[in-house]
C-alpha cells in the first residue's frame, strides 16, 4: 500500500482502532465537532423552545404552593435569569460563529438550572413546602439528549448537578423518609442516562466515519488511494478560477510510465498494480502543500499540481518528481530505455488567462507529454502556460 495518507485511509484507519474513548486523531476531531456543530443545530434550538415554553407552563404551578423568601429565589432564579438566558442561546444558534461555542454555553446553563432546582428542592424540604425533586431527573435527561453538548461534557454537567443534590440535602435537610429512595432515582437516572449518551455519541461518531469514508471513495482511485480522474477535475477547476482570480501561478504536469504495456505482458497485471501503488506514493510525496495535489488520471497515467509556486520552481518540481520515481529502482526488464521504471512528462506552469481555463492547460500539458514520448521518452518537457510551440526546459 502507499506510504502516503490518503482521505478514505484516515477514516478506515480510525474505524479500525476504534474510539472508545470517544476521541478521534486532532485532524478528524476538529472535522467531527463542526459535523457534530451542524447535525445538532436543529436539535438544540428545538430543545431550546421546548424549555423556554415548558419554564412558562412550569412557573404558574410552582407559584401556586411557594411563598415567602423561596417564592423570590424561584423568580429570580427561573424568570429573571434562567429564560433570558435560553433566549440568548438560542440566538447563539442562529449565528454560525457562535455555534461552536454553544456546547460550553449550554454546560454552564444546565449547571445553574441544575444548581438553582436543587437548591430550590432543599429549601423547600427545609421549610417543609412541597419541592419536586423530580426536576432534577428531567435536567439529568435534558443535559445528555437534548443539551446539544458532548458525552464528557454532559457527564461532568450530571455529577456536578447530582453531587450537589446530595450534599445540599444531607447538609441542610438531614434524614427524611424518602431520601434514599430519591438518592436511588437519581443515580438510576444518571447511569441510565449516562449509558445511552454515551451509546449515542459513539454511534454518531460511526456514522461520521462511515459517511466520510464513503464521500472518500467517491473521489478516490481503488488502487492507488490517489484522487480519480472526477475529483482531479473537479480541483483543477476550483483551483485554475482561484488562480485566475488571485493572479496566482499554477504548475500542471502529466507524467506517464514509459512502456507499461510491456512491463505488464512481461510481469502481469499483479506486478503492474504493485509497480503504480510504488509509483503513486513516491508521487504523492512530491504534493505536500495545502493546495498541491496529486491524482491518478487514468491507466498509468498521473497528474500532479502545484499552486502559487515561484515560475523558477517548476524546473525543481520535475527534476524531484523524476528522481522520486527513479530512486525506486523498480526493475523494467521490457523497457526499451531502461532497466528500471521511468516517467515520462508534461509540465505547463503560468498565470491563467481565463477561469475555464483548465481543460486547455490539461491539454497542452498532454500534447508536452507526448512531445516527450516523441523524443525519447524518460524526460519531462517544461512550458510556459499558453505557449505550446516553445519548450522552457527538458528535464531528463
Amino acid at each position: 500500500m502507499p506510504e502516503f495518507d490518503s482521505d478514505l485511509q484516515k477514516y478506515d484507519r480510525q474505524l479500525a482502532k476504534g474510539f472508545k474513548s470517544l476521541t478521534f486523531s486532532a485532524e478528524l476531531e476538529s472535522e467531527f465537532r463542526s459535523y457534530f456543530q451542524t447535525r445538532n443545530v436543529v436539535k438544540q434550538r428545538g430543545a431550546i423552545i421546548v424549555g423556554i415554553l415548558l419554564l412558562l407552563l412550569l412557573i404558574p404551578l410552582d407559584m401556586s404552593h411557594l411563598q415567602g423568601e423561596i417564592l423570590d429565589f424561584y423568580l429570580i432564579a427561573r424568570a429573571w435569569i434562567t429564560i433570558p438566558i435560553l433566549v440568548v442561546a438560542l440566538i447563539f444558534t442562529f449565528r454560525e460563529g457562535f455555534r461552536r461555542y454553544f456546547s460550553v454555553f449550554s454546560f454552564f446553563i444546565i449547571t445553574f438550572i441544575g444548581i438553582t432546582t436543587n437548591i430550590q428542592v432543599v429549601y423547600g424540604l427545609q421549610a417543609g413546602v412541597y419541592a419536586p425533586y423530580e426536576g432534577a431527573m428531567l435536567l439529568i435527561m435534558v443535559a445528555f439528549f437534548l443539551g446539544g453538548m458532548y458525552f464528557r461534557q454532559s457527564l461532568t454537567c450530571i455529577v456536578i448537578i447530582a453531587l450537589s443534590y446530595l450534599i445540599l440535602s444531607e447538609i441542610y435537610v438531614g434524614p427524611y423518609p424518602t431520601k434514599l429512595h430519591q438518592y436511588f432515582f437519581i443515580f438510576a437516572t444518571c447511569l441510565i442516562g449516562g449509558v445511552s449518551a454515551y451509546t449515542l455519541e459513539y454511534q454518531v461518531r460511526t456514522s461520521f466515519l462511515q459517511r466520510g469514508a464513503l464521500k472518500a471513495l467517491a473521489k478516490t482511485d481503488p488502487l492507488t488511494g490517489l484522487y480519480n480522474r472526477g475529483a482531479l477535475n473537479q480541483k483543477l477547476t476550483h483551483l485554475v478560477e482561484y488562480a485566475f482570480r488571485e493572479k496566482k501561478p499554477i504548475t500542471l504536469m502529466l507524467v506517464d510510465v514509459d512502456f507499461f504495456k510491456n512491463f505488464n505482458d512481461l510481469y502481469g497485471h499483479i506486478k503492474g498494480d504493485q509497480c503504480l501503488i510504488r509509483v503513486a506514493s513516491a508521487l504523492a510525496r512530491n504534493c505536500q502543500r495545502p493546495l498541491d495535489f496529486v491524482g491518478r488520471y487514468g491507466g498509468e497515467e498521473f497528474l500532479l499540481m502545484w499552486f502559487d509556486a515561484a515560475p523558477n520552481e517548476a524546473r525543481s518540481f520535475a527534476e524531484k518528481t523524476k528522481r522520486s520515481v527513479d530512486q525506486l529502482n523498480f526493475p523494467h526488464d521490457a523497457s526499451e530505455i531502461s532497466n528500471i521504471v521511468t516517467l515520462s512528462g508534461g509540465m505547463v506552469t503560468g498565470i491563467p488567462a481565463r477561469p475555464d481555463q483548465a481543460e486547455a492547460i490539461v491539454h497542452q500539458a498532454d500534447q508536452s507529454l507526448y512531445r516527450a514520448k516523441d523524443s525519447g521518452r524518460n524526460r519531462i518537457i517544461i512550458q510556459d502556460l499558453g505557449d505550446e510551440n516553445n519548450i522552457a526546459h527538458i528535464v531528463k
